[in-house]
């Protein structure tokens, strides 16, 4: 009976180890992924968009960064220092002959994630720089020396009104400019005389979101059609399905191209969108041995992580899920960990320590 009881005692422990190892093992997504956007932080300068040895600050990667900690509660370290710092490089970029609008736009971005509000004779200085970029026949140019309007522009300097808080004028008129960028087959180049791209349409529909008159596309039932001709529908092809190529000529679906099309087509009519499948397509792009989001590239090589691509991950996952539910997932990983190896270990070794008694006992 004694036997019996201490062999019951063994098989409880035994169990119990087991039992605890996910558990010690086990992040949600969400965790990984905040992890990695604060290993690449700059502490007071802002972010990098991956870990390298000589690893530089990327205003793009920071606004990123910034946004995606911001949805989760999270803020940087040194944030005053990081939001004068921001700041400061808005008013030397605004002193320069050349003005980078993107560059501006992402340090507004940041600023914006950081609950920092620019003084408002800085936010006029900004708006006289936008309104000289504006092009007679519609459109915006990326600087004010520039006589030429093209999508990313223009998409760029909208998005940069809003953070402004300042109004569009003469909206019906870059409406018209959006439009003569429409080509037939139903997307849109970067400008009138340009073949039409992913980028250039979600800027598109993007644009003329904003403004209020999605009704406008000439044929949106074409436009569907070409942005939903880029995915990839095979459930074969494991690694492609449920994302969308960026040209027909390309063998992998990127993060960046299935946010473009799932957002741009969202804004027109998101039950034309294969939620499931894309949703499932987008997780298996987390990277489990850094955290990030990563874009398979050759064949079934894993590529590094970026800021970036976690960041179109993000934004993709956030059209069908708000809240990122699914990001809350406790996923199975392993970890090197001291303590873990002494839990484990030392469970291991009681083990073998109570089989070892129990043994002795029986043979007594």
């Amino acid at each position: 009976m004694k036997s019996k009881r201490n062999f019951i005692v063994i098989l409880l422990i035994f169990f119990w180890t087991l039992s605890i190892i996910p558990s010690v093992f086990g992040k949600t997504r969400n965790t990984y992924l905040v992890n990695f956007i604060t290993d690449n932080e700059i502490e007071g300068e802002g972010f990098s968009n991956a870990i390298t040895n000589n690893s530089r600050i990327s205003l793009e990667a920071t606004a990123y960064a910034l946004n995606i900690l911001d949805h989760f509660g999270r803020n940087p370290h040194e944030k005053e220092s990081l939001q004068e710092n921001l700041k400061g490089k808005i008013e030397d970029i605004l002193d320069t002959d050349a003005v980078d609008l993107y560059d501006l736009s992402f340090l507004l971005g940041s600023l914006d994630s950081l609950d920092y509000s620019i003084e408002e004779n800085l936010k006029n200085k900004i708006y006289k720089y936008l309104n000289e970029t504006e092009q007679n026949s519609g459109g915006f140019a990326l600087s004010n020396a520039s006589k030429s309007a093209s999508l990313s522009s223009t998409y760029y300097v909208i998005q940069i009104y809003s953070l402004i808080d300042k109004p569009i004028e003469n909206k019906t008129i870059h409406i018209d400019w959006v439009l003569s960028t429409y080509n037939f087959d139903g997307g849109y180049g970067g400008d009138i005389s340009l073949v039409s791209t992913i980028p250039s349409t979600f800027h598109a529909v993007s644009i003329l979101n904003e403004l209020g008159n999605l009704s406008t596309i000439p044929n949106i039932n074409q436009t569907l059609s070409f942005l939903k001709s880029f995915y990839v529908d095979n459930n074969a092809d494991t690694d492609n399905y449920g994302g969308y190529l960026p040209d027909n000529n390309a063998k992998h679906s990127l993060l960046s191209s299935t946010y473009y099309c799932a957002k741009a087509i969202s804004l027109i009519r998101d039950n034309e969108l294969n939620k499931i499948a894309t949703i499932k397509w987008l997780l298996s792009r987390q990277n489990f041995q850094d955290g990030g989001f990563a874009d398979i590239t050759e064949g079934f090589e894993q590529s590094a992580s970026s800021i970036l691509a976690s960041y179109y991950a993000f934004l993709t996952l956030k059209i069908f899920d708000p809240q990122l539910s699914r990001l809350s997932k406790e996923i199975w990983m392993v970890e090197f960990n001291y303590w873990i190896l002494f839990i484990v270990l030392g469970s291991i070794g009681l083990i073998i320590a109570f089989a070892a008694y129990w043994w002795r006992k029986r043979r007594i």
